[in-house]
């Protein structure tokens, strides 16, 4: 049975998708979180192979990196952006 309510478990797939996209970029190669393809998510599913009964969340492209910069990327220090008792107030 296919549930009309589409995201009710999506949620669930952040921390998997994460993941993986963090090993991938470990072993030099890139991806990119998408969710575009869902507004044509019926011709996506054929273009794919997708059985119809299978709710599509993501689509992850993956390639390895072409040029000689692929490195990590630039972070703000968390102790920036982490707050405490408030907004704006760090430790």
């Amino acid at each position: 049975m296919r549930c009309r309510c589409r995201n009710h478990n999506h949620a669930s797939l952040l921390p998997a998708v994460w993941s993986l996209m963090l090993a991938l970029r470990a072993r030099g190669l890139g991806s990119a979180w998408t969710t575009l393809h869902l507004r044509y998510e019926k011709a996506s599913a054929v273009l794919l192979g997708i059985p119809a009964h299978i709710a599509q969340a993501v689509l992850l492209p993956v390639a390895y990196d072409t040029g000689d910069d692929f490195k990590p990327a630039r972070r703000v220090p968390a102790r920036e952006r982490t707050y405490w008792d408030g907004w704006d107030q760090t430790r």
